[in-house]
């Protein structure tokens, strides 16, 4: 008897802690998708970035990012090059052509503010952390509710 009940009390005690690191594994699933769905960039990224873009980006893309020597860098042109392409390919090729006058002599630190910038006025969503190279990898998608800053309709 007394045999059977140590049997009984370690599988309860196995499937307790199964319970644990199953429900674990669902809070981890759950809080990684939180985290994809928490934005791209904080608002003081983006606020930093806005003034980086300023001093780096404006005299060819304006202040309003709609263009002059440069592409605009807002609104469906914009997206329609970049939608469905991971961020760290715009962050490269930003990186290794920008400024026209001077390729790459924006720091990574600078340009990554610069790409949160233009992403909020593009119409994407902050979040609670910086856009850095961890993201590299992560897909632009059409920002929710299908408008962009200048509530020009995103095109399918």
């Amino acid at each position: 008897m007394n045999g059977q009940l140590r049997c009984k009390t370690y599988r309860s005690r196995l499937l307790i802690r199964f319970g644990v690191l199953v429900g674990f594994g669902v809070a981890l699933s759950i809080g990684v998708r939180a985290a994809d769905s928490d934005g791209w960039y904080s608002p003081e990224q983006a606020a930093a970035g806005h003034v980086t873009f300023n001093s780096y980006c404006a005299q060819c893309h304006r202040p309003d990012l709609k263009g002059a020597l440069g592409p605009a860098l807002i609104g469906d042109a914009f997206l329609q090059t970049w939608l469905n392409k991971p961020v760290g390919d715009l962050f490269t090729f930003a990186h290794s052509k920008m400024p026209a006058n001077n390729p790459g002599s924006v720091p990574e630190d600078k340009m990554w503010n610069i790409m949160a910038y233009i992403l909020q006025k593009n119409g994407f969503s902050a979040g609670s952390t910086s856009l850095s190279a961890q993201a590299e990898s992560r897909l632009l998608v059409k920002p929710s509710g299908g408008q962009v800053a200048n509530n020009t309709p995103v095109k399918p």
